[in-house]
């Protein structure tokens, strides 16, 4: 019975692969949002099998991911199952004019502790759960690129956290090699989101749908790797 935890799980990509996900026969969806205090209604709607566990998981606060390991293995104990993937989905760019001449202390701190730290505490918590030929995927972005990113102007505060997310990658990647655990990151696009903003080119659908397929066709050998939503390799 293949069991998931995701985070950002209400809305944008994440919901995405709820819905792609939940109607597959006997899976199990631990899905993470922000707080429980959100809308949850979209997902709500996609429970017609009660396959969905939602639970509050605020990947920039210590507190909440403090008590994550807690919330999961009770699930897992119920389900008598282990994780199969972990998809760090949730993240923010909550500064995109930002550039290297005007970022602001609060401003780094906060993106590397959502978009770096959150992901390495979840792994942390969770990755005794992890089957053997699972695989954890990390949300990048292709301006976490040190080659692609050369030309960018703004997203300065955005990309080094996604770099370091990166980096963070390789490190879990080699870390869980010898559980026999695959580790990649992926850029999905420039997608349709809320977070997308103005000028994404990319249906959030057909992102996730090529993303799932990278998942299912990856070897040992892909752990480690940074990939495009679409299979291709990224330079890094």
């Amino acid at each position: 019975m293949p069991t998931y935890f995701l985070t950002g799980a209400n809305r944008g990509i994440g919901l995405e692969f709820i819905r792609q996900l939940a109607p597959l026969p006997h899976t199990t969806l631990i899905a993470a949002v922000r707080t429980l205090s959100a809308d949850t209604s979209a997902l709500s709607s996609l429970n017609s099998q009660q396959n969905i566990h939602v639970i509050e998981c605020d990947v920039s606060s210590a507190d909440s991911l403090s008590s994550l390991e807690f919330r999961v293995a009770e699930i897992l104990s119920k389900n008598g199952s282990n994780l199969d993937g972990i998809f760090n989905v949730a993240g923010i760019n909550a500064s995109s004019a930002d550039t290297s001449l005007n970022l602001s202390s609060e401003s780094l701190h906060t993106h590397m502790q959502t978009n770096v730290f959150g992901p390495a505490k979840i792994v942390q918590a969770l990755s005794r759960y992890l089957a053997r030929g699972a695989t954890v995927l990390n949300i990048t972005s292709g301006l976490g690129s040190l080659t692609v990113a050369t030309d960018v102007a703004k997203c300065c505060t955005y990309s080094m956290s996604k770099a370091a997310l990166n980096m963070l990658t390789l490190h879990q990647a080699r870390d869980l090699k010898g559980a026999g655990v695959r580790v990649i990151c992926m850029d999905p696009g420039w997608v349709k989101t809320r977070m997308g903003g103005k000028g994404a080119m990319i249906e959030a659908e057909v992102s996730v749908g090529c993303m799932l397929d990278v998942l299912g066709g990856l070897r040992d050998a892909d752990s480690g790797k940074f990939f495009r939503y679409d299979g291709g390799i990224v330079p890094w």
